[in-house]
């Protein structure tokens, strides 16, 4: 099949939530072509779900930086989708295994409220949770609504001349002589631009076959969400109990207690994933629930899985290489930030913005 080629000024290859986000930076100034494998919206990665935690304390400050100027983000997109998208609810942190005095440290030199409380302190405000050690509160955080999140960044990049293929596998990406990239996706058309942007998740090592781009190793693996119902009257902010299994929790959308187990999924890919809840994960979150959650009643009344895609220093990738700029290894971690990763993602695109520590392939070579 003879393609049809689209010139344009950026090709975005990936059209989850970071993708999404760097179309709508980038559209208002620039020819965009976002090409996705899958339908908008799909559940076949790291983007899809209603809900994902929200919250500014890291003990690294440049994810401090970045968390504050992604709320500003978030805040210019339900302004122009007419719709909220952030909730205001709280996040608690505790656990043997958090490190609260950096937190603190970090988000206090940013200007990000926290608050210490005791166990007792904090199970007064909160009866809906146990507390086993001190508790970190950061009363501006919360959790936003990622499914409206993803709605929203694709209408309002639209709404700007973005044009986005949905349902559109890449079949060829490669650079072309005299510079820049040309995109062949497998409906028999083409986009040829100067500079690439990938946000392909799971995907990105294969898509970025063709270039020599020294990316870290990235691993894929499968974790499991699961859904518990809240008691009458329970009041459950957003949490994250560092307790080895790490484990997190949020309102979830439908009013249920959205509850999962961090970084302990298995090893898989994007195209062999299982996509079949884990029966032993079902009875330990039942069996956490039961300890951890007095708020909730015990019993999972839903699951799905999803895709985490990680460097070995969990840290995330935005820098650029030649005509490629890459955004990986969200995973985990990633959502709450997607406003200014793709602002981020469109200025070292479009702007020759340089990268930045820990972000950059350079630091991520000298942590391996």
């Amino acid at each position: 099949m003879t393609a049809t080629e689209a010139h344009a000024d950026l090709v975005v290859v990936g059209g989850g939530a970071m993708g999404l986000a760097t179309a709508w930076a980038a559209a208002p100034r620039a020819r965009v072509v976002l090409v996705e494998r899958f339908a908008a919206g799909h559940e076949r990665g790291a983007s899809h779900g209603a809900e994902r935690i929200w919250r500014h304390a890291y003990v690294e400050p440049a994810y401090v930086d970045m968390a504050l100027a992604a709320e500003e983000g978030w805040r210019a997109l339900e302004r122009a989708a007419g719709r909220p998208l952030l909730h205001r609810v709280g996040c608690v942190e505790h656990g043997e295994g958090g490190d609260l005095d950096g937190l603190a440290a970090s988000a206090g030199s940013r200007g990000v409220r926290t608050e210490r409380l005791t166990p007792g302190e904090a199970a007064r405000r909160w009866p809906a949770l146990n507390f086993a050690t001190d508790v970190l509160v950061q009363p501006d955080a919360g959790w936003v609504r990622a499914a409206d999140g993803l709605a929203a960044l694709a209408a309002e990049a639209a709404r700007a001349g973005a044009d986005l293929r949905f349902g559109a596998p890449v079949i060829d990406l490669a650079p072309v002589a005299g510079g820049g990239v040309r995109v062949v996706t497998a409906d028999g058309r083409a986009a040829a631009a100067p500079v690439v942007v990938v946000t392909a998740g799971a995907w990105t090592s294969d898509v970025l076959a063709p270039f020599a781009v020294p990316l870290p190793p990235l691993v894929t693996t499968e974790e499991h969400v699961f859904f518990v119902a809240r008691r009458p009257g329970a009041v459950v902010p957003s949490f994250i109990h560092w307790a080895g299994p790490d484990r997190y929790g949020l309102p979830a959308a439908d009013g249920r207690v959205k509850v999962g187990e961090h970084h302990t999924g298995a090893v898989t890919t994007g195209d062999t994933r299982s996509g079949v809840p884990d029966p032993d994960r079902v009875a330990r979150t039942e069996a956490y629930a039961r300890d951890w959650l007095p708020g909730v009643v015990p019993e999972v009344t839903g699951a799905t899985t999803c895709l985490y895609t990680s460097t070995p220093t969990r840290h995330f990738v935005l820098d650029r290489w030649g005509p490629v700029v890459v955004g990986a290894g969200f995973s985990g971690h990633g959502f709450k930030f997607v406003p200014e990763v793709g602002r981020r993602l469109a200025a070292l695109a479009l702007d020759g913005a340089p990268a930045v520590a820990p972000f950059s392939f350079a630091a991520h070579a000298t942590a391996g």
